[in-house]
């Protein structure tokens, strides 16, 4: 009898996920719910920009933990780069774009392998809405037909952004406002206007080099309640083999920022960025977060949080350097503040924003405004209506700060509202962030993709 095995999402996670199951397994049949989204690509690499980059280097971005050179053996096998110095690759930020293909590749090989060991392997363009447990068999249900599997694995990815404060929901419903910074119309802005970018991360730089791969060159303000610069990678090819290299468990939040801010003092005094720490504490960020305490994790949200994701999430030079640019001529405006009102009329849509710096409300008119703010991870507030379903039942629930939902680390199985587990219901993902904090890279996904298919 073969085991019957569903993956609610279409995109790394699934994709990986599915390849691991069909190279280990013989009796199972895989169903890959993938609605609109390119498969394999999810929202992440499917991109056509050239200005769109890999914000790690391609040596460290393969999709298969047990082969960390993966995607730089594809890469120079490929007619661009296969006259290049190896160690040169392994250390560029290549286009996106490529890397959906690489994804794509991929997906190609784990449908041959299928086929060859006769396994049942098909994708849905539908989206499940409901999910029912009874004996032990899942029924998912979508728009137009009911399944029935031996095992699901939520694999959903991120949310689009939630909605922003100050902002009625009305307005919400404007062609002049996008929602998901990923499908932005891009025709329909008025070049003659500035546009408003809320929010200040890694989107925003996507956005802003989007938009002018668009033809669209006029002022671009972005707000956010910090208004900190992004920064680049730097410092290539220093070692760190400072105290944080090797952390002492147990360890508490005031211990580790008072053992940061020691240790980047001395490489501040040798003219180093703290760069190399964050990445020497990488490989133990997910169990620091473990062994928090609830109060702990608490206060890292509120007062450090917005520290880590600056000098966590970095980009590459050449996408640095262009938003500078942007900077220094003044075509692009990063303001600390908060959103007051919108009123949208004739002329465009008046913004009064109260501004941090200056301590002052002003008003701006921009002809539109892209949500940047990063994906809503509170269920309750989602759009995801299968979660929705799922919370409402008590079949999974979410942690204390709304990060994720809850799960048993040691298996992916997701827990209930009584704490109980579901036997036959998992999860892998940006869905784990409350559990493990850091689970959105490349490099946490093919480590979760592999362990739960074994």
């Amino acid at each position: 009898m073969k085991t019957s095995i569903a993956i609610i999402g279409g995109g790394f996670s699934g994709t990986i996920l599915t390849r691991h199951l069909i190279e280990l397994n013989e009796s199972i049949c895989i169903t890959v719910f993938n609605y609109n989204n390119k498969l394999s690509k999810g929202v992440a690499y499917d991109c056509n920009q050239k200005s769109s980059l890999l914000n790690v280097p391609a040596g460290k971005i393969s999709a298969f933990s047990y082969d960390v050179n993966h995607f730089l053996k594809w890469c120079l096998k490929k007619e661009t780069y296969k006259n290049d110095n190896p160690e040169l690759i392994a250390g560029a930020f290549l286009p996106r774009q490529l890397y959906g293909e690489y994804l794509n590749e991929i997906w190609g090989e784990t449908v041959k392998i299928a086929k060859e060991k006769t396994i049942s392997l098909q994708v849905l363009d539908e989206k499940v809405n409901h999910l029912a447990l009874e004996k032990n068999r899942i029924h998912l249900q979508t728009e137009n037909s009911t399944y029935h599997f031996d095992k699901c694995v939520i694999a959903t990815g991120n949310e689009l952004p939630g909605k922003p404060k100050n902002i009625e929901s009305e307005f919400l419903k404007s062609d002049r406002y996008f929602n998901n910074p990923w499908n932005v119309d891009y025709h329909k802005i008025d070049k003659s206007l500035p546009i408003l970018i809320i929010g200040n991360g890694l989107t925003m730089v996507d956005i802003v080099l989007n938009l002018r791969d668009n033809k669209l060159y006029q002022k671009i303000i972005s707000i956010s309640p910090n208004g900190f610069n992004i920064l680049p990678h730097r410092n290539f090819g220093f070692t760190y083999n400072g105290a944080l290299a090797n952390v002492k468990f147990p360890i508490t939040l005031l211990e580790l920022i008072t053992l940061f801010n020691r240790e980047m003092k001395n490489l501040k005094k040798v003219g180093v960025s703290p760069d190399p720490i964050i990445d020497a504490l990488r490989p133990n960020t997910q169990k620091i977060w473990q062994q928090f305490t609830a109060e702990e994790k608490a206060k890292f949200m509120s007062r450090v949080r917005h520290l880590w994701g600056v000098a966590r999430h970095r980009i590459p030079f050449v996408s640095y350097d262009s938003i500078m640019k942007e900077q220094v001529s003044q075509q692009l405006n990063i303001l600390a503040g908060k959103i007051t009102s919108v009123q949208e009329n004739n002329d465009g849509i008046e913004v009064k924003i109260w501004d941090k710096r200056s301590k002052r409300e002003i008003s701006v008119i921009v002809g539109a405004i892209v949500n940047c703010t990063g994906p809503e991870t509170n269920i309750t507030k989602s759009n995801n209506v299968l979660l929705n379903q799922l919370y409402a039942e008590g079949i999974i629930d979410q942690d204390p700060l709304f990060l994720g939902i809850n799960i048993n680390c040691n298996n992916f199985k997701t827990l209930q509202k009584n704490g109980a587990e579901n036997q036959n219901i998992y999860a892998i993902g940006s869905l784990l962030k409350g559990e493990l904090w850091e689970t959105t890279a490349v490099s946490d996904l093919r480590v979760q993709a592999k362990e739960l298919a074994q």
